[in-house]
This record gives C-alpha cells, structure tokens and sequence, in this order.
C-alpha cells in the first residue's frame, strides 16, 4: 500500500492510514513586472537580480482514508492531529518517489465520515522544490528513465580526476570537501581548495552537466543537494 512518510512517521505503518488521493500544486514564480507608462508591453526584470526564476511555496493536498465505526473515525483523527497538525518536517516523501523529499509545514484540515469510513485531509505548504537524497540512493523506487546519479563521495585524486556532475532545476552552490590541499577548474577559473570543507560562491551548479577538474593528491567528497520543481 502506498504511503507518505513525515520524517521517521509513516502514513500506513504509524497512523494505520490509506492514501486515496494526492494533488502536488506547481509552485507560484515570483515575477517582478514594471508597467511602463505611455509605451507598449511591460518590463519584465523577473531574472533580474539573481539569473533565475524564484518561487513561492506550493501545496500538497493528501486525503487519507480509514476504515471502522464512528468511535474509531474520531479516535483516529485525534492520533493523526496530534501526530502532524501544525508541524513543520523536514522530509516529506512519497513511498513511489522515495529518492525525492519535501520540506514543509503540515495541517490536518478536515474529517469528513459516512458509516464505517472516514476521510481525513492534510494539506502541506512546502517548499517549492523536491530535494534529491544524494548519495542515500532508495534502489526499489528509482527510476531509471529520469533518476540521476552522481558519483560525488570518496573520490580519489592522483593526479588530475575530472567530475561531471549533473545538475538538476535548482541552483546551489555545494560544499566540496577534500582531504589535502588541491585546486579544481570551474568553467575555466582554477579555485584553491584547502583540507576539509570548502564553500566557493562562483562554484554553482546549474541544470544539465557541470564539470570540474581537480589537481593534486587526496579524497574529495562533493554535496548532493539537487532540487526539481
């Protein structure tokens, strides 16, 4: 039976609930338009300041169905209430879409019954990506038409070692950690990396392949921290 897990609390296993039905609202992009008297159009400056299209949070609508009489519909409301209404959780996932989570609030919004069924509603206002796990790959549920994988944890350096790392919708800057001092090639520019955890704002990932080069001796280990709408 498919469920969805609110951090280490799962639909079926914990609350004993049937998901029925599922609707995932596309988030709402956060448009900056300048109407410009006495000329044609507008002036649309949206990618203005950052170079990309930010976005507003987005709801998740579940309806959960439970089976028995009256006194277990309201006994298993109040379990679910207290379980996730109001609480924020750090990863929301779909049993069928497990190598992917979203961070969010949850509000259980509604309890409607008929003789032997009820149906609760819980609404999640989450952020509007859906995070890629990284390295903690789910095998069971990936899929191998639009999964992705990056080798990005305990590689080693001797010499020269290219990495391509393909990028999802979702900008981010990752942390690259190494175990010696080395450089790496971004885009052309070389970047000093010293031992331990390196954080290099004009080393940002964009959706398709990035590709960096590192020189020198040592293990590197890059964050996994891809996001699709």
């Amino acid at each position: 039976m498919t469920g969805v897990k609110f951090d280490n609390i799962h639909s079926v296993n914990d609350l004993g609930l049937s998901l029925s039905t599922v609707e995932i609202t596309p988030p709402e992009p956060k448009t900056y338009i300048i109407e410009i008297a006495g000329a044609d159009g507008s002036l649309d400056l949206t990618e203005a300041l950052t170079g990309d299209v930010k976005y507003k949070e987005r709801t998740i609508t579940l309806n959960f169905e439970m089976l028995g009489d009256e006194r277990d519909i309201h006994r298993k409301y109040s379990e679910v209430m207290n379980a996730l209404h109001g609480k924020r959780f750090s990863e929301i996932s779909f049993d069928n879409d497990g190598n992917y989570y979203y961070i969010g609030r949850v509000k259980a919004t509604a309890l409607s019954s008929e003789p032997l069924k009820g149906i609760i509603e819980v609404q999640c206002a989450v952020e509007p990506y859906k995070y890629d796990r990284g390295e903690d790959w789910l095998w069971n549920p990936f899929s191998f038409e639009t999964g992705i994988i990056n080798e990005v944890s305990n590689l080693k350096v001797n010499g020269i070692l290219e990495v391509t790392y393909i990028g999802q919708r979702k900008k981010y800057i990752p942390n690259i950690t190494v175990s010696a001092a080395m450089t790496v090639v971004f885009k052309g520019k070389t970047y000093n990396l010293s031992a331990g955890k390196n954080k290099i704002f004009e080393i940002e990932f964009c959706e398709g392949a990035n590709i960096l080069t590192f020189r020198g001796n040592g293990v590197v280990t890059i964050e996994n921290k891809g996001g699709s709408l």
